[in-house]
């Protein structure tokens, strides 16, 4: 899929990508993260592209995404923004409604768009559900559900993470939870499988110098396109 910011690259303009989103955002752990394998993809095209800035917090919902717009999102004045929150508005323990959370993603999508920001929704990665508590469970897929309709409803792009892992998850859960660190969360291999689909999506390429590096996430990437 082409991007405006295809385009700036090709014109020698710098670009500025920001990954925003709760701790599926945030960088917590050691290993290469999701978005650094989105800078790589670029940076392969074009070493001096421009900048990659990962704004995200744990514990977020979008209700925190709009309170801290704009000071950790609209002053970086962003050509690409990957949206990337839910997990936390379906915990039924925060009390966020799917009308508000529905609403929610329209205002900021109309906030970014209106400062000139494409807009990139991502579900999770498919959550370990049978690990979480059944109310959880059936909030988290009616709002993942809420993504996907949500883009196609603002004609953006949606990367449905969460529908592709579950088909893992279905069918050889143990080879799924590899990829998991918790119930909630990815671990290195599983952020290295989330960055290597990204590459894709963006058509770029993994350089062939880290294919050693990425042979683990490879072979299970693999695994996830035969499913």
């Amino acid at each position: 899929m082409k991007f405006n910011v295809h385009g700036k690259m090709e014109n020698g303009q710098a670009i500025r990508v920001v990954a925003f989103g709760s701790s599926n955002t945030q960088r917590f752990q050691t290993g290469m993260h999701w978005f650094d394998f989105v800078e790589l993809g670029f940076k392969s095209k074009c070493s001096s592209c421009g900048q990659f800035i990962n704004s995200g917090i744990s514990g977020n919902t979008t209700v925190d995404l709009l309170n801290r717009y704009d000071n950790e999102l609209a002053r970086y004045e962003p050509y690409l923004v990957i949206l990337t929150i839910g997990g936390n508005d379906s915990n039924p323990e925060r009390n966020i409604s799917a009308e508000l959370y529905r609403e929610n993603l329209c205002i900021l999508h109309e906030k970014m768009t209106n400062a000139g920001s494409e807009v990139v929704f991502q579900t999770y990665y498919a959550c370990d559900l049978d690990l979480l508590e059944a109310d959880y469970s059936k909030n988290l897929l009616e709002y993942m559900q809420l993504v996907r309709d949500t883009g196609k409803e603002l004609n953006s792009p949606v990367v449905d993470h969460f529908a592709r892992w579950d088909k893992l998850r279905l069918h050889d859960v143990s080879a799924y939870r590899t990829m998991m660190r918790d119930a909630m969360h990815v671990n290195p291999l599983g952020n290295m499988v989330l960055g290597l689909d990204l590459i894709d999506f963006f058509e770029m390429e993994l350089p062939g110098e880290f294919h050693g590096y990425c042979r683990e996430g490879l072979i299970m990437k693999s695994y996830l396109d035969s499913l």
